[in-house]
Protein backbone atom coordinates (compact mmCIF):
# COMPACT_ATOMS: atom_id res chain seq x y z
CA UNK A 1 0.00 0.00 0.00
CA UNK A 2 1.36 3.41 -0.97
CA UNK A 3 1.54 6.31 1.43
CA UNK A 4 0.15 9.51 -0.04
CA UNK A 5 0.91 12.98 1.24
CA UNK A 6 -2.10 14.60 2.86
CA UNK A 7 -3.67 17.66 1.21
CA UNK A 8 -5.10 20.55 3.15
CA UNK A 9 -8.30 21.39 1.24
CA UNK A 10 -8.67 24.76 2.94
CA UNK A 11 -5.30 25.79 1.56
CA UNK A 12 -6.60 25.27 -1.98
CA UNK A 13 -9.26 27.95 -1.55
CA UNK A 14 -7.15 30.67 -0.02
CA UNK A 15 -6.14 33.34 -2.54
CA UNK A 16 -2.49 33.66 -3.44
CA UNK A 17 -2.83 37.45 -3.53
CA UNK A 18 -5.46 39.72 -2.12
CA UNK A 19 -7.02 42.14 -4.59
CA UNK A 20 -6.52 45.89 -4.13
CA UNK A 21 -9.35 47.71 -2.37
CA UNK A 22 -10.07 49.78 -5.50
CA UNK A 23 -10.95 46.66 -7.50
CA UNK A 24 -13.12 45.31 -4.71
CA UNK A 25 -14.98 48.64 -4.50
CA UNK A 26 -15.51 48.68 -8.29
CA UNK A 27 -16.94 45.14 -8.24
CA UNK A 28 -19.24 46.09 -5.39
CA UNK A 29 -20.60 49.06 -7.35
CA UNK A 30 -21.09 46.98 -10.51
CA UNK A 31 -23.31 44.55 -8.64
CA UNK A 32 -25.52 47.17 -6.99
CA UNK A 33 -29.06 47.30 -8.34
CA UNK A 34 -29.79 50.08 -10.81
CA UNK A 35 -32.58 52.39 -9.65
CA UNK A 36 -35.76 52.58 -11.72
CA UNK A 37 -35.77 55.38 -14.31
CA UNK A 38 -38.45 58.06 -14.05
CA UNK A 39 -39.54 61.40 -15.51
CA UNK A 40 -39.76 64.48 -13.34
CA UNK A 41 -40.60 68.16 -13.66
CA UNK A 42 -38.45 70.80 -11.96
CA UNK A 43 -39.93 73.84 -10.25
CA UNK A 44 -39.29 75.96 -13.37
CA UNK A 45 -41.39 73.56 -15.50
CA UNK A 46 -38.50 71.82 -17.30
CA UNK A 47 -38.95 68.07 -17.76
CA UNK A 48 -36.09 65.66 -17.06
CA UNK A 49 -35.48 61.93 -17.37
CA UNK A 50 -33.70 60.51 -14.30
CA UNK A 51 -31.83 57.22 -13.98
CA UNK A 52 -29.37 56.79 -11.13
CA UNK A 53 -27.17 59.90 -10.94
CA UNK A 54 -27.94 60.84 -14.55
CA UNK A 55 -30.39 63.61 -15.45
CA UNK A 56 -31.34 64.23 -19.10
CA UNK A 57 -33.36 67.25 -20.15
CA UNK A 58 -36.39 66.30 -22.22
CA UNK A 59 -36.62 68.92 -24.93
CA UNK A 60 -38.52 67.11 -27.68
CA UNK A 61 -41.99 65.71 -27.56
CA UNK A 62 -44.79 64.68 -29.89
CA UNK A 63 -47.03 67.44 -31.10
CA UNK A 64 -50.58 66.99 -29.79
CA UNK A 65 -51.96 67.79 -33.25
CA UNK A 66 -49.33 65.71 -35.10
CA UNK A 67 -49.38 62.14 -36.36
CA UNK A 68 -50.31 59.28 -34.09
CA UNK A 69 -47.55 56.95 -32.89
CA UNK A 70 -49.00 54.09 -34.96
CA UNK A 71 -48.73 56.22 -38.13
CA UNK A 72 -45.13 57.17 -37.34
CA UNK A 73 -44.18 53.52 -36.79
CA UNK A 74 -45.85 52.57 -40.07
CA UNK A 75 -43.80 55.26 -41.86
CA UNK A 76 -40.59 53.93 -40.31
CA UNK A 77 -41.39 50.36 -41.38
CA UNK A 78 -42.19 51.44 -44.95
CA UNK A 79 -38.99 53.54 -45.15
CA UNK A 80 -36.89 50.63 -43.83
CA UNK A 81 -38.47 48.23 -46.31
CA UNK A 82 -37.69 50.56 -49.23
CA UNK A 83 -34.09 51.15 -48.20
CA UNK A 84 -33.36 47.44 -47.72
CA UNK A 85 -34.35 46.53 -51.30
Amino acid sequence: MKNYESIDLCECYEPLEYLPKEILRAWKHENEPVPEPFYGTELDGEKFFYIGNTRIKVSEHFNKDGKRLEDLLEDVIKYSAKSSL
